[in-house]
């Protein structure tokens, strides 16, 4: 009796459906990998009847992750929670679900900008640049207050045998970090209007090769890959890396006794802008809405993701700041303290990056390529210029 009430307990259990979930992520980031490979094993042990499978595209060289997601679509591989950039333009697509309202209403609303319940905001990031300080204090140099300071920064910097700035050039969506700081600098007006003309243009990226003529930028760093930029200033070689708050912790992971800082870089201008990027989205697909076992677990998932504990823990790991409607609390972290001292200083606060724009489609891909060669290159800046402004303008 006792072998055969044993043996129908485990035809039943055998029996109990899995619904298998697919969760689309850019694996660029070390950091990340690690937040939703335990953020998926703790879903699972929590609901045994869901599998999750973590995919990602793979970083091709110079394909940005929004292309990367464009030939998930063409392959009919586009499914089923799938983190987005440019989230806008994949919505208007009409690839995208409606969010359930039960994941909606965690969000902070002033966090959603037009999203119009297709796709949320995963978290909020700083962007700005990190230094080592030790290297700074030790010529006598601070944060610098304005453009006119980081300039004589940098010569004093290199004039000591050092590099002043690392850029990943390798990776062409690196060339984001300072492709922002410039749209910021050089096309928004006082009231964060954009204004785009081609002497702007010029402008902004006669501005850029002087970085490299002054040679604040080394000509190697053309074929540096973005994670190596981490360890250029964890090894000591490079002083300044544009980059997002979030390399913070690895450069710390590297070289544990190095002091480093954080801070906005102020514009020509006069105008320091603290970047808010709220581009790294999540979305359903479409094809996981028409399945109603998938779509109920995409639900739950995200909840999930952004439920009390979890949350905290992705925050704390990505150096990251809170979307939810609801009050995070989290151990303030070595970059949390370093971002907050940044904010001290006289800031205007910005969401306008290229990627959560209604920029043409392809713009961001040519940006970085005219912003490479405006480096590196030595095609002349008036041509540059009007090759960006004539992409800047196609229609979308």
């Amino acid at each position: 009796m006792l072998l055969i009430s044993g043996c129908s307990q485990e035809k039943e259990l055998s029996s109990v459906e899995t619904t298998e979930l697919r969760v689309v992520y850019s694996s660029g980031d070390a950091n990340w990998k690690f937040c939703l490979e335990t953020v998926s094993e703790q879903f699972m042990e929590e609901n045994p009847g869901i599998r999750v499978e973590l995919y990602t595209p793979g970083n091709q060289e110079n394909r940005l992750y929004s292309d990367q997601l464009k030939i998930l679509y063409a392959e009919d591989q586009f499914y089923d929670v799938l983190e987005l950039r440019e989230p806008q333009k994949i919505a208007d697509a009409g690839l995208l679900a409606d969010m359930p309202g039960e994941v909606t209403e965690l969000i902070d609303p002033q966090m959603t900008g037009g999203g119009k319940g297709k796709y949320i905001p995963i978290y909020q990031m700083n962007r700005g640049i990190i230094c080592n300080m030790d290297i700074f204090e030790s010529l006598g140099l601070s944060a610098p207050e304005t453009y006119e300071d980081f300039l004589v920064c940098c010569e004093t910097i290199k004039e000591a045998g050092y590099t002043p700035i690392v850029i990943g050039g390798a990776d062409l969506w690196h060339m984001e970090f300072w492709g922002n700081y410039l749209f910021e600098n050089f096309m928004l007006e006082e009231n964060q209007e954009i204004v785009w003309t081609k002497e702007r243009a010029e402008e902004m990226l006669r501005s850029f090769r002087s970085l490299s003529e002054e040679g604040y930028v080394e000509e190697g760093y053309r074929e540096l890959s973005d994670n190596e930029t981490v360890q250029e200033i964890a090894a000591g070689n490079a002083v300044m890396l544009h980059t997002g708050a979030w390399m913070l912790p690895q450069i710390r992971g590297m070289n544990p006794e190095m002091g480093l800082g954080f801070f906005f870089l102020a514009g020509s201008g006069g105008t320091t802008y603290a970047v808010q990027d709220l581009s790294n989205c999540w979305g359903i697909s479409g094809d996981c809405q028409s399945d109603p076992d998938k779509y109920g677990a995409a639900s739950k998932f995200l909840e999930f993701f952004y439920s009390e504990g979890v949350y905290e823990n992705v925050l704390g790991t990505m150096s990251a700041m809170s979307v939810t409607q609801r009050e995070t609390e989290t151990a303030e972290s070595y970059a949390d303290v370093l971002v907050d001292r940044a904010y001290e200083k006289d800031v205007t606060v910005t969401n306008k990056i290229v990627s959560n724009l209604d920029t043409p489609d392809g713009f961001r891909n040519s940006f970085n390529q005219i912003l490479r060669e405006t480096l590196w290159g030595t095609t002349s800046i008036e041509i540059l210029a009007a090759e960006l402004t004539a992409d800047w303008e196609a229609e979308k």
